[in-house]
């Protein structure tokens, strides 16, 4: 993306605001004017963080050079546990070795670290192996992201929830990390783990996260400032209907308000007991 149209967004945000900023894409470091756009969101007072495969970074001094110009906070995608596993994931020979890297590089800096695992058919039985992973590497945050069947992920075979959701409830079990989140799964396959699930409302109030209201400029910056809140519940009503159905089934469920439903047909589980309007 050409830089001004990266301005005029950074501007927007600004206007809108927002004090954080998270720059993702792809792969948003390997633009060839990442020091411009970290030093005009610095220059906007804006704390800056990125999304990230780790390629750029495993390079000291690429990272120190980011540092410099602002950057505090890395969001990596890490979806195996060894070499073999995330390399065949993302499809790059080198990839596991860079990204392991990467995040030890962003930790001696003092940098905030994060980390996003996308569960597929591929990886999931493999979660326990993947939290010996994190409990030695020790990020701020893991988010499991079971694989959402959207756009062209729609060509995957979908995911199983009942069968995928033990192997998610045993990784929070054993993760030594306080801030664990489920993102997009409904609440029925996460009995006793509510708490970690992350829905399109959840996401509102996850601060760490991108803002779904602002995320593709479809508000107006005068309307978001009046009345945020109503901003974001509306963002979240738009994707939670434009991506995931309700089951005649869900009708009956305690978690039909919160709960997002399901993007795929497959069964529910509905949970008797009164409705909940939060968790």
């Amino acid at each position: 993306t050409n830089l001004d149209v990266i301005k005029g967004r950074i501007d927007y945000l600004v206007e809108c605001g927002i004090t954080e900023v998270d720059l993702s894409g792809g792969e948003s470091s390997i633009h060839k004017e990442w020091f411009d756009i970290l030093d005009y969101c610095t220059d906007k007072g804006l704390y800056v963080s990125c999304l990230s495969n780790g390629f750029k970074f495993a390079k000291k001094e690429f990272i120190q050079k980011s540092y410099n110009h602002g950057l505090r906070e890395i969001l990596f995608s890490v979806h195996g546990y060894d070499n073999d596993s995330h390399n065949e994931l993302v499809g790059r020979v080198h990839a596991y070795k860079n990204i392991i890297k990467a995040i030890k590089n962003a930790q001696e800096l003092d940098m905030v670290v994060r980390v996003n695992c996308t569960i597929t058919e591929l990886n999931y039985k493999h979660l326990d192996q993947f939290v010996e992973l994190m409990n030695e590497l020790k990020p701020l945050q893991v988010n499991f992201l079971p694989l959402n069947y959207w756009d062209d992920a729609k060509q995957q075979s979908a995911l199983n929830y009942k069968e995928v959701s033990p192997y998610i409830h045993k990784a929070i079990d054993t993760l030594n990390i306080e801030e664990i989140n489920v993102r997009y799964i409904p609440f029925c396959f996460m009995k006793g783990y509510e708490k970690h699930v992350v829905g399109y409302f959840q996401h509102i109030y996850d601060v760490k996260d991108w803002n779904i209201a602002v995320y593709d400029h479809t508000i107006n910056p005068e309307e978001y400032k009046e009345d945020r809140v109503k901003a974001l519940f509306d963002a979240a009503k738009r994707n939670r209907i434009n991506t995931y159905i309700k089951k005649k089934e869900c009708l009956t469920c305690k978690w039909y308000f919160v709960c997002d439903g399901i993007e795929h047909d497959q069964e529910v589980f509905p949970e008797e007991g009164e409705r909940m309007t939060w968790i």
